[in-house]
């Protein structure tokens, strides 16, 4: 059998809609962390554009300048994605990878909630506020359904294989 057809028959749906999840959820936290870091005027740009589509008020803080803040993001979002990599790569050996993976999203997720309440006319904020607080949900549901899903089948029978010792 190919390596796809087994990745979606395997015996548990839960961990491949995991694998799936968490993919995205993994390249939506390294890239945008690459471009933060490398590009920040092409990132606050796409704020500014969500904003805009939004009708927000115009957003005129020069935050793409501030080296200190950016890099501390780009950091933290690059944190996020490998918090999701490394559930993926053994998701029964770091499950409590998703404690502080979920502390982080849910506390920018305030961030963002406290911010767009201040500031009701930035609509990118509550765009992103919204957008934080189903990424926590996505990190709970499908890492907590995969687990359940996979208790008992050995790790051969998952594709992909758990990684690492132990595994």
């Amino acid at each position: 059998m190919s390596s796809l057809a087994a990745f979606w028959h395997q015996p548990s749906a839960r961990y491949r809609n995991f694998q799936l999840v968490f993919t995205l959820l993994t390249l939506n936290f390294t890239l945008p962390a690459l471009t933060y870091t490398f590009a920040p005027q092409a990132a606050m740009d796409q704020f500014l554009q969500i904003n805009a589509v939004l009708g927000g008020s115009p957003y005129t803080f020069p935050e793409a300048q501030s080296s200190v803040w950016r890099y501390l993001a780009a950091a933290n979002v690059m944190t996020l994605g490998f918090c999701c990599f490394l559930l993926q790569y053994n998701l029964k050996r770091y499950y409590v990878v998703r404690v502080p993976l979920t502390f982080m999203k849910a506390y920018a997720a305030t961030c963002w909630w406290c911010g767009w309440f201040a500031h009701m006319e930035y609509r990118f904020f509550l765009a992103a506020a919204v957008l934080d607080t189903a990424t926590c949900a996505a990190f709970l549901y499908f890492s907590g359904a995969a687990l359940h899903g996979i208790a008992g089948l050995p790790d051969a029978d998952l594709v992909p294989k758990p990684c690492g010792e132990g595994a």
